[in-house]
């Protein structure tokens, strides 16, 4: 009972603090950026590769596909290791705002979990807005309750990036992230914050992202086909 006590506490105040966001950082600019975000009109699954500057071994892949049914159209964005073992998937709505209708992280025994959203936007669609998500989910060490917070904001447009061979449109976003982990025995609660900074390149989605206080830059080496997936990404499964 106190465990859910102290999980309801601190999420009612992310809550809270996700409306003020919301409400105090409305955009007033007319422009749409959604075109900086993942392509959505392809059916078929896709997969984006990246590599780690300083490390081409370490890698993270993303396999991006459509949700379609009679109420809804979806895109899941599924983040696997080097080792193609999964580690969380988002689903936007794409008729809302992409904002994230479903949350999904694995733990450290490798089963799924679905963590609760209490806010659900993750792109900024335009210059001045402040897209706010929140979620809370065990954490690693002894499925203490974590809730972890991001906040993203534009912080550089009208330039280029190269991405295969071609100079592309794009914008660059800073992340604010905040992890609270929460111990119900001593009621007592740590914040780790991080800045990562995300380049979105249009028509193209997220192609770079990383963090000076952790020293790592990923970016965009390949895109492949969901054939490759199909023969190649045979890791371990992970339990249901």
């Amino acid at each position: 009972m106190k465990k859910i006590s102290i999980v309801l506490f601190l999420s009612f105040s992310i809550l809270f603090v996700g409306c003020q966001v919301d409400s105090g950082k409305k955009s007033n600019s007319s422009s749409d950026l959604s075109g900086y975000f993942f392509p959505t009109d392809s059916l078929k699954p896709y997969i984006y590769v990246f590599q780690e500057e300083s490390n081409p071994m370490d890698e993270k892949m993303f396999r991006i596909y459509r949700l379609e049914n009679n109420n809804d159209t979806s895109l899941v964005i599924e983040r696997f290791n080097a080792n193609f073992r999964i580690t969380e998937g988002f689903t936007h709505d794409l008729n809302d705002s992409l904002n994230i209708t479903d949350y999904m992280i694995v733990d450290k025994d490798g089963i799924k979990r679905k963590a609760n959203v209490l806010a659900n936007q993750s792109f900024p669609l335009s210059e001045d807005h402040v897209a706010y998500f929140a979620a809370d989910f065990p954490s690693h060490i002894d499925s203490i309750p974590m809730i972890y917070e991001s906040k993203r904001h534009i912080i550089k447009q009208d330039f280029k990036v190269k991405l295969f061979g071609k100079n592309v449109e794009a914008i660059k976003v800073a992340d604010s992230i905040k992890i609270h982990i929460v111990n119900p025995k001593t009621k007592g609660s740590k914040t780790e914050r991080a800045v990562t900074t995300r380049v979105y390149a249009k028509g193209y989605g997220l192609v770079e992202w990383g963090s000076e206080k952790l020293n790592i830059s990923y970016k965009l080496t390949r895109i492949l086909t969901d054939e490759w997936w199909s023969e190649f990404a045979q890791g371990p499964q992970v339990k249901f």
